[in-house]
């Protein structure tokens, strides 16, 4: 629990020290990266989270309201209250108050409500298309000016900047006083100020910083300058200061409260529409990432030298899937993501399936696709800017190091949990969703981010985690934990809820594809037709003997020659592939198909090819006469040793190639005379661990962690508070009290110009609170100059890193 503390806190650490061990909780995990690593203290912990990294992370974080009452705080004096800010915003902003405190970008109670000084910086100097404050807009003008500006509006005149700066501002700024004025401008004047009231409310004019008079003024922007209503803002810019601006939006920062999102429209899908769509969509992604490893376990692509697969590779890859170049990278990128295909790590490094691609192999689809689809929700990885340009020209490779986005982790989630939330069956239009997106993070919003959006929709959809546009029941199985209650959008290996994900979401695929099928249709045209998904080690069998023709709700094989050889080549007899396909087929096996098949082994291994120069060699003399009269072979180099044997000048796998292409059958025969049984060699990389994201953001911190912080935080004040006493009676340095900014300035200033010094508490960069005895010589603009006499030098200080001050000898 925390220690007593007083009613109204002075600074944002006095804030923090006061708050319970549940509001520390919730702020810790509202800004993770304020845990990270976790702060000495709470005083350390206000210096963190007033640091302008943090706070960009916060203020990117909010929605569209948040960021409204943000800017608010940002335009009205401090401190201020909730009721004024609900004034301002136009709307009760208590709510949304509540959050910017949890989050410690407001602190103190109701009435008396701090914006920590950083969100005010990076709002930038026109929050809500608001100018500076008046007594800065005129700040420029000279002394003389402003008296002369005091006499116009019949002011009491002074020339001091001090007294007529904020007299000024006070009269301009009333809404009373600015329509006064108004009804008796000229003509153009109020068209002009429409034009500034909302933004941007600066100008371009020649000559602005020309000197006027009330009576002098001949035109619209003459008599505003002349009547302070505009400022001047460089040699060639006028700007309308933000009292007048506010004033003219009728006291509200913005024309109105922007509290709900955006509404979207939803269409219905037919729950069998969608499950079909995504089951098929699954089932391909799967199909293709096999063949994939299959092509590559085969003729694996070099790894590029900066990494990733060369495009002539991948366009290659493409051809051989049937796909695009932009469809082929993400298939490599999401069996890369999964673990499936790695770089081999050697001298010259290849792209390679990893042996837990075999693994892989041997499950049915909806087991597969789980691994698939978990890994790429879990990545920073954007396949679709495979192909696009960096910034120095160079094209961007598939699996390549400079596609990791760490801001589409955030946007995936975001659009799944949209989809999620309009419905089961569900799917919404994609410019709605773009909407409510920038609605919930509107600092986040760009070009990058709407492409983000819409590669994550096409995504999804070629994985089956959407099917027609709306969230499948296995996306949503895996989204939810398999809990059932909705999607929560976690996607962590690490949890203990993933492994019941995956089950359910293998379910849920499973009972949305048609069942496996054990038997085909063999056709007397040398076609066999499966009217189903086959069972897996039968579709790997059949793809020895035949190849796939057409696919669809059903898949057509076709045989002939050269895939029958195949089989054979890989060891197969003809006795063993008929009775293979007598086993699996339905009808039996055609006739033409078991001609065929004895056609071919009768023929495959007639001839034979070995090693020596190379040789050829054939029972029958008559083959190899008609070999060394045949054209097609004469670049072999074939010449007769024996009226069976003959010699050639080309490697065997060339003669081999060679006679195929000219219609005969060999076979390859080893040193002893035997048949070499040529089956495809599959390559492998070793294994390699999956790849992780690159977000730059720290992790969630778990409930556990929270908890531990939140007592480190405690302990750590416990800490400081005894070795400040320690030091103090050691030092006989007098006790600091934490003072809120304003008065420890005032202070300063005061001990500046009286030439005392003062004890100063002084957090580090480090976090570490200390002590400092000084003779300030100037403050100014958040900093403080003095001269540090434990260090004989001149330093530096910043105004929010100070917790306390006391005079010496006080």
């Amino acid at each position: 629990m925390p220690p007593a503390a007083r009613s109204t806190p002075r600074t944002l650490a006095e804030d923090l020290r006061a708050r319970d061990d549940a509001e520390l909780e919730a702020l810790l995990a509202a800004r993770p990266d304020l845990a990270t690593p976790l702060p000495a203290s709470t005083t350390a912990l206000a210096t963190r989270a007033t640091t302008r990294a943090s706070v960009q992370r916060a203020l990117d974080a909010l929605d569209t309201p948040a960021l409204q009452v943000a800017e608010v705080l940002s335009v009205l004096p401090e401190p201020t209250s909730a009721t004024a800010v609900s004034r301002a915003w136009g709307a009760r902003a208590n709510e949304v108050l509540a959050r910017l405190r949890t989050r410690a970008l407001v602190w103190g109670p109701d009435r008396r409500l701090h914006l920590v000084h950083a969100v005010r910086d990076l709002l930038g100097p026109h929050p809500a298309g608001l100018g500076p404050p008046l007594a800065d807009a005129l700040g420029r003008r000279s002394p003389q000016r402003l008296a002369e500006l005091l006499e116009d509006l019949g002011l009491p005149v002074s020339h001091d900047p001090e007294v007529a700066l904020p007299r000024l501002a006070q009269h301009l700024g009333a809404p009373a006083t600015l329509e006064a004025l108004l009804t008796r401008a000229p003509e153009g004047v109020r068209a002009l100020l429409d034009r500034l009231a909302w933004g941007p409310p600066t100008g371009s004019v020649e000559r602005a910083d020309r000197q006027v008079r009330a009576a002098g003024a001949t035109g619209p922007v003459d008599w505003l300058l002349a009547h302070g209503l505009l400022a001047v803002s460089g040699p060639g810019t006028v700007v309308l200061p933000r009292e007048v601006g506010l004033a003219l939006r009728g006291g509200k920062v913005h024309r109105a409260p922007d509290r709900e999102p955006p509404a979207a429209a939803v269409q219905q899908r037919r729950p069998q529409v969608v499950a079909a769509a995504s089951a098929e969509a699954a089932a391909e992604a799967c199909r293709l990432v096999e063949e994939l490893g299959r092509l590559w376990g085969a003729a694996p692509p070099p790894v590029l030298r900066a990494g990733g697969v060369g495009v002539r590779e991948l366009r290659r890859t493409a051809g051989s899937l049937e796909v695009d170049d932009a469809t082929a990278a993400l298939v490599a990128e999401v069996a890369h993501l999964a673990g499936l295909i790695a770089d081999d790590a050697e001298v010259e490094p290849r792209w390679l399936p990893t042996p837990a691609f075999d693994a892989w192999c041997e499950l049915d689809v909806p087991g597969r696709w789980p691994v698939l689809a978990r890994a790429w929700l879990g990545s920073t990885r954007v396949p679709a800017m495979v192909g696009t340009r960096d910034a120095k020209g160079s094209a961007r490779n598939a699996l390549g190091p400079d596609l990791d986005r760490g801001a589409v982790l955030a946007v995936r989630r975001a659009v799944l949990a949209e989809l999620a939330a309009a419905g089961r069956d569900r799917a919404v239009d994609a410019e709605d969703l773009l909407a409510r997106l920038r609605w919930q993070a509107p600092r986040r919003t760009g070009r990058l981010h709407e492409d983000l959006v819409r590669w994550t929709l096409r995504d999804a959809g070629w994985l089956g985690v959407l099917g027609a546009g709306a969230l499948s029941p296995a996306g949503w199985a895996l989204l939810d934990g398999g809990t059932g209650n909705g999607p929560t959008g976690t996607a962590d290996d690490a949890d203990p809820a993933a492994g019941t994900a995956d089950d359910a979401a293998a379910a849920a695929l499973a009972a949305a594809l048609p069942a496996p099928v054990g038997e085909v249709l063999l056709q007397a045209d040398l076609t066999a037709v499966a009217p189903g998904p086959l069972e897996v080690h039968l579709a790997q069998r059949l793809a020895a003997l035949a190849r796939v023709e057409s696919r669809g709700g059903a898949t057509v094989y076709r045989f002939d020659a050269a895939t029958v050889r195949h089989g054979l080549d890989e060891g197969l007899t003809a006795d063993d592939a008929l009775r293979f396909l007598a086993d699996v087929s339905a009808t039996g096996v055609p006739q033409p198909l078991e001609y065929l098949v004895r056609d071919v082994a009768r023929r495959h291994g007639r001839v034979r090819v070995g090693r020596a120069g190379s040789y050829v060699r054939a029972e029958d003399p008559a083959v190899l006469a008609e070999l060394l009269s045949d054209r097609r072979c004469a670049q072999l180099g074939l010449r007769s040793l024996a009226p069976t044997v003959l010699a050639a000048a080309a490697e065997p796998d060339e003669v081999l190639s060679a006679l195929r292409a000219a219609g005969v059958a060999p076979a390859a025969e080893g040193p002893d005379g035997e048949l070499v049984v040529r089956r495809s060699v599959a390559l492998r990389s070793g294994p390699r661990a999956l790849p992780r994201p690159v977000t730059g953001e720290p992790p969630p911190p778990s409930p556990a962690l929270l908890s531990a912080a939140v007592r480190s935080l405690r302990t750590g004040d416990e800490d400081t508070e005894a070795g400040e006493r320690r030091r103090a009676e050691h030092a006989g340095t007098p006790p600091l009290s934490h003072l809120d900014p304003a008065t420890s300035l005032d202070l300063l200033r005061r001990a500046a110009a009286e030439r005392r010094a003062v004890w100063v508490g002084y957090v580090d960069a480090d976090g570490s609170p200390r002590r400092h005895l000084v003779e300030p010589i100037g403050v100014e603009g958040g900093r403080i100059t003095a001269f540090d006499r434990a260090e004989r030098s001149v330093r530096t200080f910043s105004v929010h890193r100070v917790t306390g001050v006391a005079l010496q000898g006080a």
